[in-house]
């Protein structure tokens, strides 16, 4: 089958859903399909996977979406698919996977943390288009795949899409890439780190501290550390002289280590004890799937799609948005547990994420791609 996948960027190392975009391609490209990413900028290379541009113009972000938006009708119709897989906003594809936060959602949920009213904001040009962008995509899809039921719901709700036309596919997680570490070297790698050898440690990984709920992290933990001895990591970006304030008013600058952005995360996951995700909304915070794949066990929030696979494990974990009570509440809970009650929940947090695996991901994406062509 010949399958065009579309994405504005694609690789390892760019994003989530651009590193996904990769693995995807390489994967529908191992099973024998003959795969195009159509991008403005792709890394992939080889594995006989061909690449078609799509020129972006402008330097502003409204220009650029817009532009993206356009051009890739234009690209697509110079060659012949049996199936367009959409990544990004695009117009009529034959599978749309809508893995970024759906904006319509994003402008209701009030952008936390931002001074503009919500009336405001939803005037903006870059809004207005986006959404119209959204809107677009979505109602012209032939069928549309989600990666959890949370934005299944949120469709149905906000664009009245037909559930007929939604299939849930949770993410995969590389399982050759993402696995525990044995207690040696994870002794190995905080020394590396510069992470304490025994006391606990809770890691923050994202690199949108503000969607992804840091504040509400900081104000959860500040109060357990009169309490509990425990150590904070956060990955995935580097602190602002706001957040540095935050922390040094919180006292928390002895108990707070930045890594900063990673391309060895998985190693990162392995020399933690929890990761703690209080993000505002994601539809899936993959984050979540690889660290529990690593051993990890998860405290996140009811707007976070990946919640649904934590809740197999520990329901009471699912957290509301923008509440640093009930977080502080489930942090304490973790801390205040005996080490062989951790290491039961470690283990199964990473049985869960054991049934999701890339190569499981790809094999049910293959199927659906299958149904939908032959629908064409």
């Amino acid at each position: 089958m010949k399958i065009a996948i579309v994405r504005r960027e694609c690789g390892l190392g760019l994003g989530g859903a651009e590193g996904y975009c990769e693995n995807v391609a390489k994967g529908l490209a191992k099973q024998g399909h003959q795969v195009t990413i159509v991008s403005r900028f792709s890394r992939v290379k080889s594995h006989g996977i061909s690449c078609m541009e799509v020129p972006v113009l402008g330097r502003g972000s409204l220009l650029k979406n817009l532009s993206f938006f356009k051009g890739v009708s234009k690209v697509l119709k110079t060659d012949r698919f049996d199936c367009i897989y959409g990544l990004s906003r695009i117009e009529g594809a034959d599978l749309l996977r809508i893995s970024d936060p759906l904006h319509v959602v994003w402008l209701e949920l009030g952008y936390y943390g931002c001074f503009l009213p919500k009336w405001f904001r939803s005037k903006l040009p870059r809004h207005i288009s986006l959404v119209w962008q959204e809107r677009r995509a979505v109602t012209t899809a032939r069928y549309i795949v989600t990666n959890s039921n949370l934005v299944k719901k949120q469709l149905v709700h906000y664009y009245k899409i037909n559930p007929s036309r939604i299939t849930v596919i949770y993410n995969g997680v590389d399982l050759s890439r993402f696995s525990p570490l044995g207690p040696k070297e994870k002794r190995t790698t905080r020394q590396e780190l510069g992470l304490p050898l025994t006391a606990p440690v809770i890691l923050f990984a994202g690199s949108d501290p503000r969607r992804k709920g840091f504040d509400v992290l900081l104000r959860a933990i500040a109060p357990l550390t009169n309490t509990f001895r425990f150590h904070l990591a956060v990955a995935g970006f580097n602190p602002s002289g706001t957040i540095k304030r935050s922390i040094n008013r919180l006292g928390l600058e002895k108990r707070v280590a930045f890594l900063g952005i990673r391309q060895d995360i998985e190693r990162v996951y392995g020399a933690c004890d929890l990761l703690c995700l209080p993000t505002s909304y994601d539809p899936f915070a993959n984050v979540c799937l690889e660290a529990m794949a690593c051993g990890l066990p998860i405290i996140t929030t009811n707007q976070n799609g990946a919640s649904e696979l934590v809740k197999k494990v520990a329901d009471d974990w699912v957290i509301p948005a923008q509440q640093d009570k009930p977080l502080r509440k489930a942090i304490g809970n973790w801390l205040s547990m005996d080490n062989l009650y951790k290491q039961e929940l470690c283990r199964a947090f990473t049985k869960v994420a054991f049934k999701f695996g890339l190569d499981q991901h790809i094999k049910d994406l293959g199927r659906l791609l299958n149904r939908v062509a032959v629908c064409k």
